[in-house]
This record gives structure tokens, sequence and C-alpha cells, in this order.
């Protein structure tokens, strides 16, 4: 995903977790902690496919037992997403494993943010719907109630285990003109960029288009896509067109760190009324990084929750984990109001 130095990166996709991807996400993941510059490029397809689901159980949390989080001012903790090398497992992984630990496997475990839903697709075998809920129900209530979530509504269904597609000649294609590409960028100094995944694949009819992504600092582009070129003939890869564009390495990898940095903030007060937090932007405007929750507060709230999100910022911002995605990075971080527009929480370096 690539974003304008005018335009914010909104977080307010679904966050979801199948139970034959959630290994390969974790491996993802952890190779982002090991390279954490990397960038990963997804492939572009010609077709977009729309997938709808149909929710059977729906249950709010009302009960007196969750009525009381709002009463109280809950601590924040916010953990990087990466700690001495380790994932840390979100929300999402959380309620996956507790899942599991019931002895349920499952489609998805998933989180929508607005409204905040909690999605839960079981494959049953020995059991019916009505039984797992009844089951499951109290114990992810009681987890949401323990880590201070009071604003999650519980979606509880049934679904069908899904097939691994089986690997396509596209797919054989793609993973080819990543070395090709990968390759090249080396030969000719690049090797470093090269980490970056500077390649993709737009599938159409009757051929394909390679993709590249050229940091504007290399002098020999034009050199680079021709040997590409030459290299994709010689292994007769069917390939029509190679499009370029170019972009600022730099700016794109500091705007990748705060995807992270922000994300890590918003998701240890996202669920919680305590703190209202309703949405997150972010940008990168000229090598300063701009951070934005937005909250449902029409007023400033009280000094005592004023001071708990400001102390946890700051001790998140200090650890030594956060410093290193940070660097030298300059950044704004602000909470607003309703309106979008006034603040009432501003921490800058």
């Amino acid at each position: 995903m690539k974003f304008t130095d005018e335009q914010f990166s909104e977080l307010e996709e679904e966050l979801k977790i199948t139970e034959k991807s959630k290994n390969q996400l974790k491996y993802k993941i952890l190779q982002n902690i090991n390279k954490r510059e990397k960038h990963n490029r997804k492939r572009y397809f010609g077709i977009v496919v729309a997938v709808c689901m149909l929710f059977i159980i729906t249950s709010p949390f009302y009960s007196p037992t969750m009525a009381r989080v709002a009463e109280r001012i809950l601590p924040i903790s916010i953990t990087p997403s990466y700690s001495n090398g380790q994932y840390n497992p979100d929300l999402t992984s959380q309620l996956a494993e507790l899942v599991e630990r019931e002895g349920y496997s499952f489609n998805s475990v998933g989180i929508k943010p607005s409204p905040y839903t909690i999605e839960i697709s079981l494959i049953l075998k020995d059991s019916t719907l009505k039984q797992a809920t009844e089951n499951l129900e109290p114990k992810v209530t009681n987890f949401l109630y323990e880590n201070g979530y009071d604003q999650y509504e519980l979606i509880i269904s049934e679904g069908t285990e899904e097939q691994i597609p089986p690997k396509t000649e596209e797919d054989d294609t793609y993973e080819k003109v990543r070395e090709i590409v990968k390759e090249v960028f080396s030969a000719y100094g690049y090797a470093k960029e090269a980490d970056y995944e500077l390649a993709g694949l737009q599938e159409t009819w009757f051929s394909n288009i390679v993709l590249i992504d050229m940091p504007d600092h290399v002098d020999e582009s034009n050199e680079i896509v021709k040997d590409i070129e030459k290299e994709i003939e010689a292994q007769d890869l069917n390939i029509k067109d190679i499009k370029v564009s170019t972009f600022n390495l730099k700016h794109r990898l500091q705007d990748n760190r705060w995807g992270y940095i922000s994300s890590d903030i918003y998701n240890a007060m996202a669920g919680k009324s305590t703190y209202q937090v309703t949405g997150l932007s972010y940008k990168v405007r000229k090598g300063h990084s701009y951070v934005s929750i937005k909250t449902d507060f029409e007023q400033p709230p009280s000094e005592g929750i004023i001071e708990k999100i400001e102390l946890a910022v700051q001790d998140y911002l200090a650890l030594t984990d956060t410093k290193e995605v940070i660097q030298s990075d300059k950044y704004t971080i602000q909470f607003l109001l309703k309106n979008g527009e006034e603040s009432f929480i501003k921490i800058k370096n």
C-alpha cells in the first residue's frame, strides 16, 4: 500500500486470523521483526473478489460485571508488536488461542473496529452451535473483562473448513520474477534495496505484467529493467510487459515503521470505553511522522484519564524496542476530540 505525503493511512480494516493461515501469518510477522525495514509488496490481481459472511449468533456484553469496567480508570500497557525478536500476540491471536484451548477448531477469529465486534467462526464436529456458544461465550466474556474490554459485541457462528487452493502457474511465475528482480538489483550493488520486495505481478487474461517499484536514488534504473527483461525472456516466462514506478525508499520505510507504532498505541485502548478511541490515522510528511488517535470525547476527559494516556504513551516511546523502530524520526502524536479538529493530548519530540 502506498501513501502520498498528503494522504493519511487509515487503520480501520478488519483484523482476522484463520486456522490455516495463522502459522503463516506469525511467520511473516517474525520475518518483519528480523528484517524490520523490509517493504512487503502484495501481488496485484485483475479480479477483485468480495467475500460475504453470514452471522448467526449475536451476544452484546451488557452484564453488570462488564459495566463495572467503565467505573474505574483502567491501566494501559502499550506493548510493542515485537520485543527482543519475538512477536507479541495481539487480541485476535489471544482469542484464537483461547478457542483452541477449549478444544475447538475455527475457520476464523476476527475483530472489527466500527462497531467493535468479535467474530468467531467455528468448525464443529462433536457439538452443536448452541452447545459451543454456551461454553465459549462466558469464557470469552470473562477474558475480555479481565483485560478491560467492554465495548465488543460477540458473534459466534458455524463455518466450513477452508480448502487450500492448489498452486497455480501464476504463483510459480511470480516467485521466479521475484528472484530475477532480486538478483539483478543485487548485481548492480543494490542488495539492501532488493530485500524490500520491489516486484509485483498483475495477472491479465492472456499474459502477465511485472510491476517494479524503483527506488528513486537508483542511477542505473534503465539498465536494471533491461537486464530483468532479458532474464524473463531467457526463462520463457509468461510476461508481456514491465511497468516501473519510482518511490522514495526512505519515506516508505518511515511510513512502514509508523504503521507499527501507531497500531500499538491504538490497540492498547481500542474496545475500552474508558478511553473511547474510535479510529486511527497517520502520515509522514517531509520526514515528520504524524499520528492522530480519534476519540468519542466531546470535551477533554478527566485529568486522571489524560495522565494515564500520556504516561502509557511516554513509557512505550521510551522502550528500547520502540526507540529502535523510531530511529531519528521526528514525530507528533495527538488524541483528538470527537469533532476531529481539537486535540486534548499532544506528544512530540
